[in-house]
Order: C-alpha cells, then structure tokens, then sequence
C-alpha cells in the first residue's frame, strides 16, 4: 500500500473536538432539501406515526456503523478518498467500486433536482406563480436554472465560502422552529402517539425510516473519509459516535415536531404546498413574519449552494474523465458540461420534490444496501481485523496515539 502523500501534513487526532468536527461534516451533508423543507422526515417517518421519534435513532445508528467502519477502513491503509477506498474494499474484484459511483451519482442528480424543486416552490410563493401538486411552475425552474448556471461559472467560490454559515443560520433557524413547533401543539404532539397514523403500516414504516433512509444517507460517505485523514482510530470512533448522535438526534426532534401538526399538513389545500413544504407551511402557521422570512432566505440560500457544490463537483469528475485530453478551452468544457448538468437536473425536477424523495432516494437506497451497507459491515470488518494482524505497525501510525 502506498503512503498518502498527505499523511506528512496531517496531525492524528483523537481529541473530542476533533470528531466533532468530523461529525459536522456529515450533518452538514445530511442538511440538504429533504432535510430542510421537513419533506424527508414527512415521507419517511411522521406517516407512520410515533415511530418518527424511534426509527431515525436506529437508521441513524447503523449508518454511524457503517461509517465508522469504512473511516478507520481507510486510515488504517492512509486512504484518503472513496474511490481507493472501495476499490480496495472490493479487492480482488475493485472493478465493483462502480457500483457506488452508480449509487453517487444518482443521488447527486436527485438531490440537485429535488433542491430546484424546493427552490421554484418558493419563487412560486414568493412572485405568485403557480405550479401543480407540489411541482414548481416553469417560470420559477427556469429562474432557478438561470441562477445555477451563472454561480456555476463565476460563482462556486463564493457558494463554497458562505456554505458553512448557510448551513448554521438554517440549523439555527431549524433549531428555533422546531422547540416553537413542539412548545405551539404540546397536546397534538402527546396525541400522535396514540392517534392512528396516516399510514399504519409499522413494518413498512421501519424498512423505509430504518433502513432505506440509512441506504441513501450513505452520500455522506466520500466527504467523511476525505475528513477523517486527520483522525486516528479514537477519534475515528468519536466521529461516528457524535454523527450518529447529532444526525438522529435532529431527525428525532423534528420527526417529533412534525407529527404535532401532522393533520394540518395533510389536510392544508394543495396550494399551500404544505406536504412538499412542511416546515415552511409550519412557520406560517406560526406566524411569526421574521421566522418566515429567515427561514425561506435561509432555504432558499441552502437550496442554491446544494446545486452549486454537487453540480461543480459532478463537472470537475466529468471534465476529468472525459475531456481531460480535449483541445477545447477548460471554462468552455466546464460551462458545456454545467449547462448539460443543470438541463438533466431541470427536467427532473418537475417530478416534484415529494416524488423525488419517495423513488429516486428510494430506490437509490436499496442499491446503497447492496452496494454500501453489506459489503462494509460484512467485507470491511474482516478485512479490517485481518490488515490489523497483518501489519501490526499500522496500529503505530494510525491506531491511538
């Protein structure tokens, strides 16, 4: 195995704070469109009922695992990316590493397209469009659309800078919303553990919340291996332990402040958008005019810096694959690419945020089982136990020093 080149100017940690700084990055990839509208937590957890508070401790739970295992997986062998990562994995087979490329890929197209979704909805809200069961009208995607291909080509610095306050000011926005939420409907959050859910089917509800959500969550994955180079094996277990805490946690509480106004959502007329929106519809409810409108810029602002990162991310790896020996200019190549990217995107999107989160997130996460969740629980251990007593000098560089 060959030395990570960056493995000289990193400093091992194992210390508190070092994970947590690691776990953030993982929250901070799991705060995307699904996450901020409410739609995610509606779909995958509240319809079923109480279990909205349960399942997303255990998906989340599992998924710390899983992540535990693939970081110290690859600081065990000074791995610093993905792709290396589950080719090695994959060994002596590495050529079914594609299948997670498959996996990211999809769901970096759904989640761009779900976040142009979630973006019209509210251009739609805020100039009086209006678009159809939850899917944004053709002049607010279109808005959208023009938006990411000018950040796209003079903007990614920009987007990337401000992405880490926009993820605070939406956590804090999400924060304040949540303990409104819950302190406005006490009584209709007790009363949905005993009231007949909308969809009564617990098994369903465990295998969509516990283990499909974990599946497609799995997206964290590349960011926390490329994070965790700074890690030693303590610290690689507080990562997955904080992440695990802080991502359930969060999902945990706003499941629990979804299910208080569960009926008013599913009951609100489909103009208001408030299945496709919950949070958004549940701050109007509220009334708070300041909460409103923090909380739509900060959406909004979330929305456009998903796309923008993913969308940058997806041209430099076709760029580089492809086009990397082409005469043509790279900003030409790279705008060609982006344009294309965002068009596929664009079109997506007018299945509607509420579908793309029900069947390509979905979907995707059955291929995440197969292709993510098995083989690292099953591979990866034994593998890891076995390079362990192979090479016990890696314990020295990597293990708990």
């Amino acid at each position: 195995m060959t030395e990570n080149p960056n493995e000289s100017k990193a400093v091992t940690k194992g210390t508190l704070a070092a994970g947590f700084s690691v776990a953030s990055v993982w929250f901070g990839t799991h705060v995307g469109a699904g996450f901020a509208t409410g739609n995610q937590i509606l779909n995958y957890y509240v319809q079923y009922g109480w279990t909205a508070v349960l399942f997303p401790l255990i998906s989340m739970g599992v998924l710390a695992y899983v992540i535990y295992v693939i970081m110290k997986f690859a600081r065990l062998r000074g791995l610093d990316n993905y792709n290396d990562t589950f080719r090695e994995l994959w060994q002596p087979y590495p050529q079914l590493a594609i299948s997670f490329e498959i996996f990211y890929i999809i769901i970096i197209l759904a989640a761009v397209a779900a976040a142009i979704s979630g973006a019209g909805l509210l251009v739609d809200d805020l100039f009086g469009f209006t678009g159809s069961n939850g899917v944004a009208s053709i002049q607010s995607t279109i808005i959208v659309a023009a938006i990411l291909i000018v950040l796209c080509l003079f903007g990614v610095k920009l987007i990337i800078a401000a992405s880490t306050v926009l993820t605070v000011g939406i956590l804090l926005t999400a924060g304040i919303m949540i303990v409104v939420g819950i302190a406005n409907r006490p009584d209709a959050v007790l009363a949905a553990f005993t009231a007949e859910p909308s969809n009564p089917n617990t098994l369903e509800g465990f295998w969509r919340g516990a283990v499909i959500y974990c599946g497609f969550q799995c997206v964290s994955i590349p960011a926390m291996i490329a994070a965790a180079v700074t890690l030693n094996q303590k610290g690689v277990k507080k990562a997955g332990i904080l992440g695990g805490i802080m991502n359930g946690g969060m999902l945990a509480l706003s499941g629990l402040m979804l299910l208080g106004w569960s009926a008013d959502i599913y009951a609100a007329p489909a103009e208001a958008n408030a299945v496709a929106l919950p949070n958004l519809f549940i701050c109007n409810q509220i009334g708070w005019d300041w909460l409103v409108i923090c909380y739509s810029v900060l959406m909004f602002c979330a929305f456009i810096s998903t796309c923008v990162t993913l969308i940058y991310t997806m041209i430099l790896r076709v760029d580089k694959k492809f086009f990397v020996r082409s005469n043509v200019h790279e900003k030409v190549r790279m705008a060609i690419i982006g344009v294309i990217l965002i068009a596929v995107c664009m079109s997506l999107s007018f299945i509607g945020i509420s579908d793309i989160i029900t069947y390509a997130y979905g979907y995707d996460g059955y291929l995440a089982l197969v292709a993510i969740v098995f083989p690292v629980i099953i591979i990866g251990n034994i593998k890891n136990k076995k390079y362990v007593k192979e090479h016990p000098e890696c314990l020295q560089k990597y293990g708990n020093s």
